[in-house]
C-alpha cells in the first residue's frame, strides 16, 4: 500500500507518521513545519488575520512534492488544507483521511481552521477523539466523521529504566503538562496557593499574569517523546485538564498518562467516565476543590495512589485498543 502523510516532522504527528511507515514501508511524508514564509509572523497572519493569504502558496508547495498516485493521503496538518487543494489531492488518491486531534469548529484558535472548514466535506473520514467535536461536525451536516480514542504510542509512552541523575530530575509529586490558556493558569494558582507542590512544563506561560510568583514551579519549553514520558513518570500524579473554549472532554494526556504508568487526575466527563472506573482506574474532579482534596488524599495514600494507577494502566495497554497502530488500522478500515 502506498501512503502519502501530509503533516510536520515533529511530536506526535512524526509518531504517528513513524507508525504508518512501520506498518506500511511504502509511505512517504511531506513535512509542513516550514510551509510558510517566515514561520513566526506568517503564522500571526494565518491565525489572527486569514489563512487565505497563503493558500496558494501553500497548495503550490503540497502539490509540487506530489508526483504519484497514491493508494491512500493521510492528512495531519488539516488546517493547511481548503478547497481547492484537497480537489486536486483526489486526483493522486481514491481515499483521503484526516486525523484531527483538535477543535476545528470553534473559535479558541482564530482563523485557523478556515482552509479547513472548506474542505471538510471532501474528506472520504475524518477521525475524532471527542464527542463534541463529532456532535459539532454533524450540526454543519458533515457526514464522514469517525469517533476514535486519544492515541498513545506504545513505543515512547512507557516507562524508561531512569539513571541516578534522570530520577533525581524528573522526580515529582504532582506535574502538569501542556500550553498555557487563562484558565488553566487560575486553575493551577489555586492548587498551588492552597501548598500543593505542582511543577508545569509547557509553553506561554509567561503569559500568565502570576507568572513572577509561580516561576520557580514553571519550566518554559515544548516536551515530547521520551523527554515527556520521562516527565510522567517520574511523577506521583499528573494532571490532565481539559480546555473549556475547545469543549474538550478527553485529550491525548487521557490515555498517555495510564500508558506510562502514572496516576491520571483528570476532569470527570462522561468521555472519562466511559473509560475508567472512578477511584479504581483513574480520578476525577469536578472544580478547583474537589481536585485539591482528591490530590492532598492520594499523596498521603501511596500504595492506593499506585494502585490506581496501575489499574489504569492495564485499562489503556491491555484492555482498550487505544495505541497509534490501532487508530490507523481504525481510520483506514472505515
Amino acid at each position: 500500500m502506498k501512503i502519502l502523510f501530509i503533516g510536520p516532522k515533529f511530536g506526535n504527528s512524526f509518531l504517528l507518521f513513524k507508525t504508518i511507515k512501520y506498518k506500511f514501508k511504502n509511505t512517504r511524508i511531506i513535512d509542513t513545519r516550514n510551509i510558510l514564509p517566515i514561520p513566526k509572523i506568517s503564522n500571526k497572519i494565518f491565525h489572527h488575520i486569514s489563512p487565505y493569504f497563503f493558500e496558494k502558496q501553500i497548495n503550490h508547495k503540497i502539490l509540487e512534492n506530489v508526483k504519484k498516485k497514491y493508494d491512500i493521503i493521510f492528512v495531519k496538518s488539516g488546517e493547511i488544507i481548503g478547497k481547492k487543494l484537497i480537489l486536486e489531492l483526489k486526483k493522486y488518491s481514491n481515499k483521503i483521511v484526516f486525523f484531527c486531534n483538535d477543535n476545528p469548529f470553534v473559535n479558541r484558535d482564530k482563523n485557523k481552521w478556515k482552509l479547513f472548514l472548506s474542505s471538510a466535506k471532501y474528506y472520504d473520514v475524518i477521525a475524532y477523539q471527542d464527542i463534541s467535536r463529532i456532535n459539532l461536525a454533524n450540526k454543519r451536516g458533515l457526514k464522514n466523521s469517525l469517533l476514535v480514542l486519544p492515541p498513545y504510542d506504545s513505543k515512547i509512552h512507557r516507562k524508561y529504566k531512569l539513571s541516578l541523575r534522570e530520577k533525581k530530575k524528573y522526580n515529582n509529586k504532582i506535574i502538569f503538562v501542556g500550553t498555557w490558556f487563562p484558565e488553566r493558569g487560575k486553575f493551577l494558582k489555586k492548587l498551588i496557593d492552597n501548598g500543593l507542590p505542582i511543577k508545569i512544563y509547557g509553553g506561554r506561560w509567561e503569559k500568565d499574569p502570576f507568572y513572577e510568583k509561580m516561576k520557580d514551579k514553571i519550566e518554559i519549553g515544548h516536551f515530547y517523546d521520551r523527554n515527556y514520558s520521562k516527565l510522567i513518570q517520574g511523577a506521583e500524579l499528573a494532571l490532565c485538564l481539559f480546555s473549556k473554549q475547545n469543549k474538550d472532554t478527553i485529550t491525548a494526556r487521557s490515555t498517555e498518562i495510564p500508558a506510562i504508568g502514572t496516576l491520571l487526575c483528570s476532569h470527570r466527563t462522561k468521555a472519562m467516565l466511559n473509560i475508567f472506573t472512578e477511584d479504581k482506574e483513574a480520578i476525577f474532579f469536578k472544580n478547583v476543590n474537589e481536585c485539591l482534596n482528591k490530590c492532598k488524599y492520594y499523596l498521603k495514600n501511596k500504595s492506593l495512589a499506585k494502585k490506581i494507577a496501575l489499574n489504569g494502566h492495564i485499562k489503556i495497554r491491555k484492555k482498550m485498543k487505544a495505541s497509534t497502530s490501532n487508530l490507523i488500522d481504525q481510520i483506514l478500515r472505515y
